[in-house]
């Protein structure tokens, strides 16, 4: 991840707490979620996202499993958010960073890595005008 990725994903999650830190993840996941649905439907995105929790899990063993990737649920965040607020809020932070990178990685393969910023610009862009600009 660009160290310009790294700081927008931080500060997309900043927080004094393990449930401040976790609400921001939930947030930021539900915000791709819901923008990036239309491009790969909400299975694909919820694909993507378990994949990139996968792959993550392998830093942070406590991410396993806490995305489920199977047919919508009543809230699909439920584990995710649980697993964060156990955590200490500088590890739930950098979780995320990485869980981040992640599937930013995946999506840059799936649709093009100039895509892939973009949508995160259109997305966050007070958070992503950064990495928009240097990309």
């Amino acid at each position: 991840m660009t160290p310009d990725l790294t700081a927008a994903a931080r500060r997309l999650v900043a927080g004094d707490s393990s449930t401040h830190v976790a609400a921001g993840v939930v947030h930021a996941c539900e915000q791709l979620t819901y923008h990036l649905a239309r491009l790969v439907g909400e299975v694909g995105m919820r694909t993507l996202l378990a994949r990139s929790v996968a792959l993550t899990s392998a830093r942070f063993p406590w991410l396993a499993n806490t995305i489920p990737n199977t047919a919508p649920v009543d809230d699909p965040w439920a584990s995710l958010r649980t697993a964060l607020e156990l955590q200490d809020p500088h590890a739930a932070g950098e979780a995320f960073v990485d869980l981040l990178s992640t599937f930013v990685e995946l999506l840059g393969r799936l649709l093009g890595e100039g895509l892939a910023v973009r949508l995160l610009h259109e997305v966050w862009p007070e958070v992503f005008r950064e990495v928009k600009e240097t990309t």
